[in-house]
């Protein structure tokens, strides 16, 4: 059954609440007589119909949601780039780092790693990007300068 509802308040959290159980309109009270009629029917038809400051509230309070959001993005990603390199490569990069150290081929580390040849090829180029380099030669000697992996550990 469509549901219109009929307050007094404007407030964002209890229109946040009735969008949340399902309401499909929403009038202020002292709303003029045709303007109500015509939310009836068009709830009672199937639409929406939220009256205009309700709708600039829901606006303003979606981007400022959607702004704290892309805030929090920023700072995680912030943090993210802060950290040093062995804090920023994944489990799996640092095993792969370790095999490539120990001179083993990608279809070598597959095998190793229960993986497939593209999964190591994709960590690979991870593991480049976040060492900054342009080979595997090149990561392993950041690697070992940066005691990502330590010398007695490649066989």
């Amino acid at each position: 059954m469509p549901v219109l509802v009929l307050s007094s308040h404007s407030q964002k959290s209890p229109i946040t609440n009735l969008i949340e159980v399902g309401a499909q309109g929403y009038c202020l009270k002292g709303v003029a007589g045709e303007k109500l009629v015509l939310s009836l029917f068009s709830v009672a038809a199937g639409a929406s119909w939220w009256y205009e400051t309700v709708t600039k509230e829901i606006r303003s309070a979606f981007i400022s949601d959607r702004d704290s959001v892309a805030l929090a993005n920023n700072r995680q990603l912030e943090a993210k780039n802060s950290l040093e390199p062995a804090n920023r490569l994944t489990q799996r990069e640092q095993e792969i780092l370790l095999l490539l150290a120990a001179g083993k081929t990608h279809q070598e580390i597959a095998l190793a790693l229960y993986i497939t040849l593209g999964i190591v090829r994709v960590n690979v180029h991870n593991i480049l990007q976040e060492l900054e380099v342009i080979d595997r030669s090149q990561a392993i000697v950041v690697a070992l300068q940066k005691q990502l992996i330590r010398n007695e550990l490649i066989l």
